[in-house]
């Protein structure tokens, strides 16, 4: 096993102490204020510049939340809850397989005043929140993401800018 799926599957917290059971639960403001938990959440195989020590995503990794359903779903869950963190929902459209489809909550226009600013550090937790779900079998999802952020971006242009724009489009097209 590695530290990232030790700690999706509950075996190993996180050096400060948290589990993932803990970070499922925690309300904005903790998902705001606490910067260690994004790179255990959606792991990359690059090192971190902000949290260096955090564990850097293997293909052994990836090979394991791809076959493992239990490792999928929690993925799946932890992408959920940072949906909601920015303001957006995940639903299934009808069609077979059934397509993922992200739009806005009621809650969309609060939650945005808290990430919806120039140069603000959930850019970065987005984008890699996009590359790692991409690499983790979240592709669907992953793109979907882009496309309600790419919505968002079309209003907000100086808000986020054309270089994070570009990140976040090259965050699911790696792979």
């Amino acid at each position: 096993m590695s530290r990232i799926t030790d700690f999706y599957s509950g075996q190993l917290k996180h050096p400060k102490g948290f589990s993932i059971h803990d970070v499922w639960g925690w309300d904005y403001g903790q998902l705001e204020f606490e910067h260690a938990y994004i790179q255990w959440l959606f792991p990359l195989p690059e090192r971190s510049r902000a949290e260096p020590e955090s564990p850097l995503l293997t293909d052994g990794d990836i090979k394991r939340f791809v076959e493992r359903q239990e490792l999928h779903d929690g993925l799946l869950r932890s992408f959920i809850l940072l949906l909601r963190f920015y303001g957006f929902r995940l639903r299934s459209a009808s069609g077979e397989p059934p397509e993922p489809v992200i739009e806005p909550t009621e809650e969309f226009d609060a939650r945005a005043k808290r990430w919806l600013n120039c140069n603000n550090h959930n850019y970065l937790r987005i984008t890699r929140i996009l590359r790692s779900s991409t690499l983790l079998g979240l592709a669907p999802e992953a793109k979907e993401f882009f496309a309600a952020l790419q919505r968002v971006y079309v209003k907000n242009v100086a808000k986020i800018g054309s270089y994070t724009y570009s990140y976040w489009k090259n965050a699911i097209a790696s792979n």
